[in-house]
């Protein structure tokens, strides 16, 4: 029985002397998994700097930033931010947490073991920032006048620095229309810019046209011009800025004659473009026409600066034939156009102008000409076809026939004279 009990402790007494006195024989230094790592996050998002931790035993992880601000001890975390925290998805993880993630958080932090001498594990923290447009800093929407220079900026920021890219879409399409990139002009004439030439410049390193410099600029360079950030980090960001051209007004008419018969009504129509469009009128005799019995004035709107002036004139007289001038003026100019209403049961007769040149004949079809009947009066009795072509009268007529025995015998009596001579 002794030597059983004997068999039985010895193993015990030879373990609990190895563990009690020989513990650093047995002992394995903590080591990491990778020394060097680096993490890239989008700004606003949660960083996960990972630690992972072979043979820990009882020593302690604590994590420190740039500044070696210590940040965390174990689990538990010192700095008075609640947006930092460890992660532990499996026992050797001491993963350290950054939650919305800012650009100023970027840089080394270090995950450390408290052994003699420390060892440590460097993890590289890089931001990304999306493109941001700072709309204080950029341009508004600009009114010019044709002929001025106008720089547009769009100030943009971001990690990296973002490319900025320009395009233009007429006013009046909206923005469900194509539109056109623009590109830089190359060359000039002489130092001369032709109309709506554009060039660029940047401000920073990677902006690439951050200024949009309009040359020389018309009522058709006027538009929305759209400015598109982007630096590979969604999303791109974009703003509008409308401009305006200003410039005198331009009157257009269909018809620079219309006619019409008395008791009907007729409409005149002018179509004016202008920026700004102040004062547009239709004007007869000196005085400017407004809407009454008489008068009727309509205004469409056509887009992109044009508009047409419309006047119905209505129950016609004889009064309102002539000269209808249709006017329109803003700041930069007049301009006016005459429209004439004339009777239409009466021809339209061109002015003409007498010169020293040849006269330009031009062959008419042949016409017989027959004589032509009068009556006691001496009046001729002439109808006029609606060629505007003399006809004989009808057949029936009692001047038409004493005309005809009056030749008849006058060509008896010179045939006697003849036969007796």
């Amino acid at each position: 029985m002794e030597n059983l009990k004997r068999t039985f402790l010895f193993p015990v007494f030879i373990y609990y002397i190895l563990m009690c006195c020989l513990p650093d024989v047995f002992a394995v230094d903590p080591s990491f998994d990778v020394p060097v790592f680096n993490v890239t996050v989008i700004a606003g998002k949660t960083a996960i700097l990972p630690c992972t931790i072979e043979h820990l035993a009882g020593h302690k992880v604590v994590w420190t930033d740039r500044f070696s601000t210590l940040l965390t001890y174990d689990i538990g975390r010192i700095i008075d931010d609640d947006r930092i925290g460890i992660e532990r998805p499996f026992t050797n993880d001491w993963n350290l947490l950054i939650h919305d993630v800012k650009y100023e958080d970027a840089g080394k932090y270090v995950c450390q073991i408290n052994t003699k001498p420390v060892k440590t594990k460097t993890v590289m923290l890089h931001v990304l920032v999306p493109p941001k447009i700072n709309v204080s800093l950029s341009s508004g929407d600009i009114i010019a006048r044709e002929g001025d220079t106008v720089t547009l900026t769009c100030n943009v920021s971001g990690i990296p620095a973002p490319t900025v890219h320009w395009y233009r879409r007429p006013l009046d399409h909206g923005i469900s229309k194509a539109k056109e990139k623009l590109e830089q002009t190359k060359h000039t004439y002489y130092n001369y810019w032709p109309s709506c030439t554009y060039t660029f410049h940047k401000t920073g390193v990677g902006m690439n046209g951050e200024y949009l410099i309009i040359h020389n600029i018309s009522r058709y360079c006027d538009g929305i011009y759209e400015c598109v950030a982007f630096n590979d980090v969604p999303p791109a960001v974009n703003k509008d800025i409308k401009v305006e051209v200003e410039f005198p007004p331009e009157i257009q008419l269909q018809n620079r004659r219309i006619g019409q018969f008395p008791g009907r009504e007729t409409i005149l129509e002018c179509q004016i473009t202008a920026f700004p469009n102040n004062y547009n009128v239709w004007r007869f005799k000196g005085k400017d026409l407004k809407t009454t019995t008489k008068h009727r004035i309509e205004i469409y709107n056509d887009g992109n600066h044009r508009m047409t002036l419309s006047l119905r004139v209505m129950d016609i007289t004889y009064a309102d034939y002539g000269n209808y001038t249709c006017v329109a003026q803003n700041k930069l100019g007049t301009d006016e156009e005459i429209m004439i209403l004339h009777d239409s049961r009466k021809p339209s007769i061109p002015t003409t102008t007498t010169t020293s040149q040849p006269l330009t004949r031009t062959t008419l079809p042949k016409t017989i000409w027959l004589p032509e009947p009068q009556d006691k009066l001496g009046h001729v009795d002439t109808h006029i076809d609606g060629n505007g072509i003399g006809k004989m009268p009808q057949k029936g007529s009692n001047s038409s026939c004493r005309n005809s025995l009056s030749l008849i015998f006058v060509s008896f009596t010179l045939l006697l004279v003849f036969i007796v001579s």
